[in-house]
């Protein structure tokens, strides 16, 4: 599985992805830069897979009982010039592309998920990877990766219909 990808934004002003997509690993969603302005700036998220960790990866302080699912992101300027610091807020792992997971930057020094330090500034086309820890109750497989801010913005409520990225198979009947 890429931990980063390769990506090429369209030419000429980027059109936000529509909440409700759905794409595939290594697919490109034009979403807010920073989904506490969704207004001001968009950029390129690219998420390339959900990797399961072990048990034990992580200290118990950090998991609180859950399982460890590493999300890889690329991040993309989308614009000539950098307004704002690009987020990862909004992204989360999930089991069925609705619920998210709780999510979290991984602790610094952690090598089998390394949160990248966000560039100040980048040109358009420039991107970063990084890395977030997806924590899921246990026996649930997080498949998916979601974007699902709460941007207050009709018609951009991501909320309530997420972005989704897997690798196209169907989501698995939960076993209740």
């Amino acid at each position: 599985m890429p931990v980063s990808a390769d990506v090429t934004l369209p030419a000429g002003p980027p059109e936000r992805t529509e909440p409700g997509d759905s794409l595939k690993w290594s697919q490109t969603a034009v979403l807010p830069a920073d989904a506490f302005r969704p207004e001001q700036q968009l950029a390129g998220f690219t998420v390339t897979g959900i990797e399961p960790g072990a048990d034990g990866d992580l200290p118990e302080s950090f998991t609180q009982g859950g399982t460890p699912f590493y999300v890889r992101l690329t991040i993309t300027q989308a614009v000539d010039r950098q307004r704002n610091t690009m987020s990862t807020a909004g992204f989360a792992g999930s089991a069925d592309g609705v619920t998210p997971a709780l999510t979290l930057t991984p602790p610094d020094g952690f090598a089998k998920c390394q949160a990248a330090e966000r560039p100040q500034t980048l040109t358009r086309g420039q991107s970063f990877a990084t890395c977030l820890v997806a924590l899921a109750d246990p026996g649930t497989q997080l498949s998916r990766v979601i974007y699902w801010a709460d941007t207050g913005e009709e018609p951009f409520d991501y909320k309530s219909a997420p972005v989704v990225w897997s690798d196209g198979s169907p989501v698995a009947p939960s076993g209740s």
